[in-house]
């Protein structure tokens, strides 16, 4: 169940962000982390949806969140090498490393 409904929120999230509707890219992608907050194909739709706004200091604090949340699975788990990509490639240099 929560796959699935994880799934449909990504799918809603996409449509959503690439129609330049942000709001709701980022709705959808909440929905879907309240069922899956580890989710990191979810948080990346949300690093984009800040990014696509030019919303920095949002896309930090979603960085942030994941990585707290990563810390706290299991005495701590790496970021996906994907998502470690994209917030580098989203980020201005000077605040790269913001989830640290």
């Amino acid at each position: 169940m929560v796959s699935a409904i994880a799934d449909v929120a990504y799918e809603l999230s996409t449509r959503r962000r690439e129609a330049a509707d942000y709001t709701g890219a980022l709705w959808a992608a909440h929905q879907g982390l309240l069922a899956a907050e580890e989710n990191e194909l979810l948080h990346r739709q949300v690093f984009l949806a800040h990014h696509a706004v030019g919303d920095v200091d949002a896309l930090c604090e979603a960085a942030a969140r994941l990585a707290r949340i990563n810390e706290g699975l299991g005495g701590g788990v790496d970021m996906e090498a994907e998502t470690a990509q994209l917030l580098s490639t989203l980020l201005p240099k000077p605040v790269i490393r913001c989830w640290l």
